[in-house]
């Protein structure tokens, strides 16, 4: 009887171990599938955030051109240099920048309207030709990493990310830091660019 006993002992002794294993290596299993998960689910969120979180600014503006000039944006007419200037500054009476004015090329018999430039805190009488620019609006010549009049906006959004505000006309793209914006105005029938925009600082309200 007591040798029966200490058998089933034994053979209970067994199962309980062989569980105990089983369970373990179940529990190693889970925790290696969890775990892939996790990766999975962190790579994929990053690279939305990158996208939320707009375009890269520094990569941007190496590749800027303004009448198939390279440019640093903001840029000042002196920049641009001779044959360019702005006749005329205007002062904004929307409030949206101080001032602004149109810069032309001129030419033999008359001058080029190249962009429309603007200048923030800043009043018309203050002007002088070496102030930066802090926005760029108008222009047919203006490319921003190939991106311009008459590209698609699939093309724009390879480049841009995905806009942080759309509607019937413009897309809105905005750079990481938030400091940078580009507006894209567009055909909605065509879904081709028909003016790039550039701006620094973008107030809160535009």
């Amino acid at each position: 009887m007591i040798m029966k006993k200490q058998v089933f002992i034994n053979v209970l002794c067994i199962l309980i171990a062989a569980g105990a294993l089983s369970g373990c290596e179940k529990k190693e299993n889970v925790s290696d599938v969890s775990s892939s998960e996790s990766i999975a689910v962190t790579d994929s969120d990053t690279s939305s955030d990158v996208i939320s979180e707009g375009f890269d600014w520094e990569t941007v503006k190496q590749d800027i051109t303004l009448d198939g000039m390279k440019i640093d944006f903001p840029f000042s007419v002196n920049d641009l240099g001779e044959g360019y200037e702005i006749p005329r500054i205007v002062d904004d009476l929307m409030g949206e920048n101080s001032c602004f004015g149109t810069v032309e090329k001129q030419g033999e018999y008359t001058s080029e309207d190249i962009c429309e430039v603007f200048f923030d805190n800043m009043k018309s009488d203050e002007y002088n030709d070496d102030v930066k620019c802090s926005s760029i609006a108008f222009a047919d010549s203006l490319t921003v990493q190939g991106i311009k009049i008459g590209s698609s906006i699939e093309e724009a959004e390879k480049i841009f990310g995905t806009p942080y505000k759309t509607d019937s006309v413009t897309k809105y793209y905005l750079s990481k830091s938030g400091k940078e914006r580009i507006e894209l105005y567009y055909d909605s029938e065509t879904n081709k660019v028909t003016e790039v925009q550039l701006t620094l600082n973008p107030k809160e309200d535009e």
